[in-house]
């Protein structure tokens, strides 16, 4: 593929309109791709030197490297020691709108066979299940994906060689104020045996953050509430209250929350408080789907209580936002109560169909003799 030119159109800033909410992923073989996450600080300011094309070096990987491994193809990435940070767990940047960055990802071939690495960028997302993932098409990016160019769109290593894969970031200079995420990828095509065709796309790459000044309005919202409950057999057990919601960031910045719970029964007897949930981290734009659990609660009959969701703008602090509340009012009637319900349902049916059965004999018997009578 040809070498990408750092003069490629800017992009307008947009919010990829994607539904969706374990922030730390390794690599997988999957369509879909993995990218190395861990939190860090941001970056130093922006460096403005020029770019050049990819260079080999010796350089080992450190601890905060990510890496992936299958039989004899394995390799990993990690950021560049430069005057943008050093020991970074990925790419961090405070920004101003039309700031320009350059940086570079290595890339170590741990392997015993060559590698031909594609390299590219791509918009990140929280999918419903608080995972952060990547758009796996790199051209669907809107966002901070698009702002990135590698320096080259590949990268050939032999075994133990590795190489620094420059990049630039143009940010545009309408850029929204807030958190802009993307993934920096590299990614190894694997064809299926006499098939010539794709099998499989193993991806590696790391996370990139870039917070554009600005007015920041962290916001979060709890929708779609429902609550059950399963009890038990036994009427002096306890059962589990089961709470379903879903989180969307609908803020400029990246979001998390604290969430508790205290459950009790009638007058608040017997209350249970569940210990408190790290919520994942969920980018501007996408929507988790959170499922909890609360064990230990008394079986009275009817229970009540409140969920809190705390949330909070990632590097802002707590108390930024308003605490959503989740009232709880549920049934919890053990089962073995249930089941005599609906047998003594089915007795009382029983006991006034054979009534109405007996008056309906005694009526016919009444009138058959009241008829012999007139005859």
């Amino acid at each position: 593929m040809p070498r990408r030119s750092w003069s490629r159109p800017v992009l307008a800033a947009a919010v990829t309109p994607v539904v969706a909410a374990a922030l730390a992923v390794s690599a997988f073989v999957s369509p879909t791709a993995a990218v190395a996450e861990s939190a860090g600080a941001p970056g130093a300011s922006a460096v403005r030197s020029p770019v050049s094309p990819v260079s080999h070096v010796t350089t080992a990987a450190s601890a905060e490297t990510a890496g992936t491994a299958t039989g004899d193809v394995a390799w990993t990435v990690r950021t560049v020691d430069n005057a943008n940070g050093s020991g970074r767990p990925n790419f961090t940047y405070d920004v101003d709108p039309g700031a320009v960055i350059d940086d570079a990802l290595l890339v170590t071939n741990t392997g015993t066979v060559p590698l031909d690495l594609a390299v590219y960028a791509a918009d990140t997302f929280t999918t419903p299940t608080g995972d952060i993932d990547i758009l796996q098409n790199a051209a669907d990016s809107v966002d901070a994906g698009a702002w990135i160019a590698p320096g080259s769109d590949t990268v050939h290593l032999e075994p133990g060689a590795a190489a620094e894969v420059p990049f630039r970031i143009d940010v545009p200079a309408d850029a929204r104020p807030g958190d802009h995420s993307a993934g920096l990828v590299t990614a190894l095509a694997e064809t299926g045996a006499g098939t010539g065709t794709i099998a499989v796309e193993r991806r590696l790459g790391s996370r990139l953050h870039l917070r554009v000044s600005g007015e920041l309005v962290p916001a979060a919202t709890v929708t779609d509430v429902r609550t059950s409950f399963n009890g038990t057999w036994n009427p002096f057990g306890t059962g589990t209250l089961v709470v379903d919601y879903r989180l969307s960031n609908t803020g400029n910045t990246r979001v998390t929350a604290t969430e508790a719970a205290r459950i009790a029964g009638p007058f608040g007897i017997l209350a249970v408080s569940a210990a408190d949930v790290q919520l994942p981290e969920v980018l501007p734009g996408s929507t988790i789907e959170v499922h909890r659990e609360i064990t230990g609660v008394p079986v009275l009959g009817w229970i009540t209580g409140a969920l809190t969701v705390a949330p909070e703008g990632v590097g802002l602090g707590a108390g930024a936002l308003d605490v959503s509340t989740i009232e709880v009012g549920q049934a919890a009637v053990p089962w073995t109560f249930l089941a005599l319900a609906v047998v003594i349902a089915g007795l009382v049916v029983a006991i006034v169909l054979v009534v109405r059965k007996r008056r309906g004999v005694a009526r016919g018997a009444v009138d058959g003799t009241e008829s012999a009578s007139a005859a």
